[in-house]
């Protein structure tokens, strides 16, 4: 089981989710590292400011600044003006890292195994960067030495580091797992980190202007509701508009149908949870839409992809998914769950390319930015 989906059965009690990961027992930390033997903090190294005291956000270090921000999972802290050594938690830190060129020593084993088939073009460099595992284990993150940790915390099933014992190796950005709901809080919070909020300016200008072009190619068939599901071993699930795929066609303006249209507490009160709404086969009616877009785990262990491929083959069989009004028309399209649950810029633009494809029946003519 990948580490996308530990996360995904958090979100959809056992369902799919991006963002997130997975290794197996002997890559999870099984002791914590006696801080004694870790590098002390020296005069130069930022320690966590106290919201409690206002001026502590003003009283960095030389060579550091104060970094505070509405994404920011812990108090303010202080963080390298110019961070070049850099261990990465999540798939938008690891992405917006690679795109600054700043040295990415480590990140989860998950993400190394991904994001080469996600995005080749990262695939040479990431060759050279260490798993620390996940959680991350504390003594591989000593011993490289970096001068800043990025993760993100707040889940069920465990956080990406144990920020208490790491802020004693390094300044560490802990950000609100309110980023993987949509690609643009994240990458926007990891690009105010590492000064390059001119490039998610950019980043942004270039997805609005291939939305435009999208909306231009969909014509009137914008109208028509789309319907966004994941299936797998697990079990199927509805995709609200507080997901990932549902922040982007929100930002298309596309229609959702009445099933997939709560968000926050209008759904706990129509379904009792939230975001990922897990579904029997007796209710795949609430699953119909003009057209569904639908996919399941995408793993690199190969016992784990068969077993979902072999559940995804008996799934779009079942009689009831094949009454649903959109298969019936040719419009139940399979995309990657790769980049169906993505949280980064480059991976929000793949799902941009299946709407093109599969709605528009074009391709997109302006290209996706690369920094």
């Amino acid at each position: 089981m990948t580490a996308f989906q530990r996360i995904s059965m958090l979100i959809v009690c056992l369902i799919l989710i991006t963002g997130c990961g997975q290794q197996t027992a002997g890559q999870n930390p099984t002791s914590t590292p006696d801080l004694a033997t870790t590098p002390a903090l020296t005069a130069a190294t930022p320690t966590v400011a106290s919201q409690t005291d206002p001026a502590a956000t003003q009283s960095c270090q030389p060579g550091f600044r104060s970094f505070d921000h509405e994404l920011l999972a812990t108090e303010p802290l202080c963080i390298p003006e110019n961070p070049e050594r850099i261990i990465a938690l999540d798939m938008a830190s690891v992405e917006m890292v690679l795109l600054t060129e700043k040295t990415l020593l480590a990140t989860s084993g998950w993400i190394l195994s991904e994001l080469p088939l996600l995005a080749p073009q990262f695939a040479e460099r990431l060759t050279t960067v260490e798993d620390v595992g996940y959680p991350a284990n504390l003594e591989k993150v000593a011993l490289l030495k970096p001068d800043l940790i990025l993760a993100v915390g707040g889940t069920m099933v465990g956080e990406t580091i144990d920020v208490d014992q790491a802020q004693q190796i390094a300044p560490v950005v802990f950000a609100d797992p309110v980023i993987y709901n949509d690609w643009k809080l994240g990458m926007r919070l990891w690009a105010d980190v590492l000064n390059a909020s001119d490039m998610y300016e950019a980043m942004l200008a270039n997805y609005e202007q291939r939305i435009s072009e999208l909306r231009a190619a969909l014509g009137d068939r914008i109208q028509e509701e789309i319907s966004v599901i994941a299936t797998s071993t697990y079990g199927t699930s509805l995709w609200m508009p507080d997901t990932p795929p549902g922040a982007i066609l929100s930002d298309v303006g596309l229609q959702r149908p009445p099933s997939q249209r709560f968000v926050g507490e209008a759904a706990q009160a129509e379904y009792g949870a939230a975001q990922y709404i897990m579904i029997s086969d007796e209710r795949l009616d609430l699953a119909d839409g003009d057209a569904i877009f639908f996919f399941t785990y995408a793993s690199s262990n190969p016992e784990t992809a068969a077993a979902e491929d072999a559940h995804l083959k008996a799934f779009v069989e079942k009689p009831i998914w094949q009454s649903l009004s959109a298969v019936k028309a040719g419009k139940a399209f399979l995309v990657p769950g790769y980049w169906w649950r993505s949280q980064t810029f480059i991976l929000a633009n793949r799902v941009l390319d299946d709407l093109f494809t599969h709605l528009a029946g074009t391709q997109a003519t302006t290209p996706v930015l690369t920094p």
